[in-house]
């Protein structure tokens, strides 16, 4: 079943920007990004996007996802592909049964990074938003 959502990208930063989306998956023992700390999730992205928005303006950008394979053994679910905007992605997760919320969970979250024409880099934004899974059988 293909699952699918559209991600806003607005700029108000005073002048046109280029952003670059990171798609990522965790589990519930590694890390999102930290607001506190303002650092991203030290997991490698799974798939991007990027996009140039002018200053006021608003980038709507879907994002459409497919669980290819999850396996449940001993109390352990192993994800080992996803479907991200009909790209193939081998992924290596696995997660605990949460007896808490009973069930299997996994994060689908992206991180917003902006250009920094000063410095020549990307930087973690601070802005991510978090999709938390149920893999339930």
């Amino acid at each position: 079943m293909n699952y699918s959502v559209y991600l806003d990208v607005a700029n108000h930063m005073g002048t046109s920007s280029y952003y670059t989306s990171f798609v990522k998956i965790t589990n519930q023992t590694e890390s999102l990004p930290s607001s506190t700390l303002r650092v991203p999730s030290q997991l490698p992205a799974l798939y991007e996007f990027k996009s140039f928005i002018n200053e006021g303006r608003i980038r709507e950008v879907p994002l459409t996802f497919r669980v290819n394979e999850l396996t449940f053994t001993d109390g352990i679910s192993r994800l080992s592909s996803i479907t991200i905007n009909g790209i193939d992605l081998s992924v290596d997760q696995t997660s605990a049964w949460n007896s808490d919320k009973a069930g299997y969970y996994y994060d689908l979250f992206v991180e917003l990074w902006i250009f920094n024409s000063t410095l020549d880099i990307s930087q973690y934004h601070n802005r991510f938003v978090n999709l938390e899974l149920n893999m339930t059988q």
